[in-house]
């Protein structure tokens, strides 16, 4: 665990090199709110753990787990991953040695800024200054979409079923340069 960077709340920007499942907390209550408020039935909780796991099975891919932790408690979670990545996913039109993949980015307080801050100032300088060049994202959360379109651009648009099939996800896909 490194202290990446320290916000003027108190809030640290912490690097994780060994996955525990506490770290997905933030998820976990995503999904909690999505079943209280009717919103669809897609489980990132259990996609988050199961593509750990897969993802720890592939020769040549890497992951670190960050969070965003103030006053002993985790705020907020995003997963990079890097190396070979296209194992992973299928990435038109450009060469992707250079570029990281952000995942399962979950922040509970929204609205204050958590977000783009993280993203801005954390994230971007951070793996900027270890020399890689894009991130490429899939969300399937149209509040989303407008954040990513400011920072990047793009790529792809479709949508998929819902776990059990009860709802439709748009879904899209951005990539952002950081080079």
């Amino acid at each position: 665990m490194t202290i990446i960077s320290t916000r003027s709340d108190n809030s640290n920007f912490i690097l994780h090199k060994t996955f525990t499942s506490k770290l997905f907390l933030p998820i976990a209550k995503y999904v909690n709110w999505k079943l209280e408020n009717n919103w669809d039935d897609y489980d990132e909780l259990y996609h988050a753990l199961k593509y750990i796991e897969e993802i720890k099975k592939i020769e040549g891919v890497w992951f670190e787990i960050h969070t965003i932790e103030k006053d002993d408690e985790i705020k907020g979670v995003l997963t990079i991953v890097g190396g070979a990545i296209h194992k992973l996913e299928k990435l038109d039109g450009f060469k992707n040695e250079k570029t990281i993949l952000l995942k399962y980015f979950h922040i509970i307080e929204k609205g204050k800024g958590y977000g783009s801050y993280w993203l801005n100032s954390v994230i971007i300088p951070y793996y900027q200054n270890k020399g890689f060049q894009k991130i490429y994202i899939n969300s399937s959360h149209p509040k989303s979409f407008n954040f990513y379109n400011k920072i990047g651009s793009e790529v792809k648009s479709y949508s998929k079923k819902s776990d059990n099939k009860l709802y439709k996800r748009i879904c899209k896909s951005f990539l952002i340069s950081i080079d």
